[in-house]
């Protein structure tokens, strides 16, 4: 659809000059979400260098351990705040933006869960994808750590006993999961289904005249937020 909604590149940057942002993003310490504000943190915290943020390289031979934190967005007001009306005509805002700006309120929405990612690259180019017990290299979701509810989210710790055992290189990453919200297209095709669960039609949410104006295709799902991967190889003692 023409109207559906973007998404968002986050950083952990130093600063908010030109510097430190694109410091942070050859760092890799950036993360993506799909389209709301939300707060994700992923560290491994027993690194050669102590901390390190999501995007880093690092060799260890011990059980990796990881802290990982997320906060929602900020549940919207309707309209938009003062300063924009004192700076555009009622008749600019509609044509912009529908009279809706960012108008962020005090409340947050919530983190029901954040799940962690876990790869096993291969360690040669003809090692299978698939495993012997019929899993994947790309275990997702390979740890899921539910969240009680709070303004405050979430946040955790946990560690791989698998890293040292197997003796070869990981890949992790952590996906925030928020609490369902009404969305454009988040029931994407909107499908329906007959009486057996199979697909008898779909209803997409066009940008012509096929989708009647008064239609606003919001469905109710859950925004997200992935961190960039944290890259553990294995060093032998």
């Amino acid at each position: 659809s023409f109207f559906y909604t973007g998404g968002l590149v986050a950083i952990h940057a130093n600063g908010r000059d030109r510097d430190s942002i694109w410091t942070a993003l050859n760092k890799k310490q950036v993360y993506g979400t799909s389209g709301e504000r939300i707060l994700l943190w992923f560290d491994l915290l027993n690194s050669d260098r102590g901390k390190v943020s999501m995007g880093s390289e690092v060799a260890l031979s011990d059980t990796p351990r990881f802290r990982v934190a997320a906060v929602g967005a900020f549940k919207q007001k309707p309209g938009c705040p003062d300063y924009v009306h004192d700076s555009l005509t009622s008749e600019r805002m509609e044509s912009l933006c529908g009279g809706e700006c960012y108008h962020p309120g005090d409340e947050r929405k919530l983190i029901t869960r954040i799940e962690i990612i876990r790869i096993r690259p291969q360690m040669i180019r003809d090692e299978p994808m698939l495993l012997a017990d019929g899993g994947s290299r790309i275990e997702d979701v390979w740890k899921t750590l539910n969240c009680e509810p709070s303004q405050q989210g979430c946040s955790f710790e946990f560690d791989d006993p698998d890293f040292d055992v197997q003796a070869r290189d990981f890949i992790y990453y952590a996906r925030a999961v928020q609490e369902p919200s009404p969305l454009i297209n988040g029931a994407n095709l909107r499908t329906e289904y007959g009486k057996n669960g199979e697909a008898i039609s779909v209803n997409p949410c066009y940008s012509d005249n096929r989708t009647d104006k008064s239609d606003n295709c919001l469905a109710a799902a859950e925004s997200r937020a992935w961190s960039s991967p944290i890259f553990v190889n294995y060093k032998a003692q």
